[in-house]
């Protein structure tokens, strides 16, 4: 049986994020106020650049580790998607199906 952890792709739920905050003895709200923010909660759920960077720094991480979907590579349309063609005799060019590459 393999007892190694997989690397996992998803992000940290909320929760993890601000009890990983609380072990260091700072909530949400203090992070927030101590950079002239109301409140940080919207960047638990939804990407907020400035925020994750300060949260991270709070846990000693990088914003990537805490959120990898924010941060995953964006491809490029042609990496994307492949579509084949078919030239007919006269010269025109048909698609005949379009193929999308994970």
């Amino acid at each position: 049986m393999d007892t190694q952890k997989c690397k996992t792709t998803a992000d940290w739920h909320p929760a993890d994020v601000k009890a990983a905050l609380e072990k260091r003895g700072v909530s949400l709200r203090q992070l927030a106020h101590a950079h002239g923010y109301s409140h940080f909660q919207r960047v638990l759920t939804t990407h907020w650049w400035a925020a994750e960077q300060i949260v991270a720094a709070a846990l000693e991480l990088q914003p990537a580790e805490i959120w990898p979907t924010r941060y995953a590579v964006p491809r490029t349309r042609a990496q994307s998607r492949t579509v084949k063609i078919e030239v007919t005799r006269k010269g025109n060019i048909r698609k005949l199906s379009q193929e999308r590459r994970p």
